[in-house]
């Protein structure tokens, strides 16, 4: 498993985490505030950029097999 990969699972597992306990704890609000928000988004933005890490790779390992296999 990459590193992005471990990362982006830990984030996921700590916002599940926090709102089953904002859950059990009773914070059971309607609405999200701004920092909630920003939180939100700020996990979206890293699972985006670790989305977009992992298909590099994956784009830049089949272009490098690709150019060796033409100089052959």
């Amino acid at each position: 498993m990459s590193a992005e990969l471990f990362y982006a699972r830990a984030i996921i597992a700590y916002v599940h985490d926090r709102a089953d306990r904002a859950r059990r704890e009773g914070f059971n609000e309607r609405g999200a505030s701004a920092i909630e928000w920003a939180i939100i988004s700020a996990v979206v933005v890293v699972l985006a950029l670790v989305v977009a890490r992992v298909i590099q790779g994956v784009v830049e390992d089949n272009a490098n097999k690709i150019e060796q296999g033409s100089n052959t």
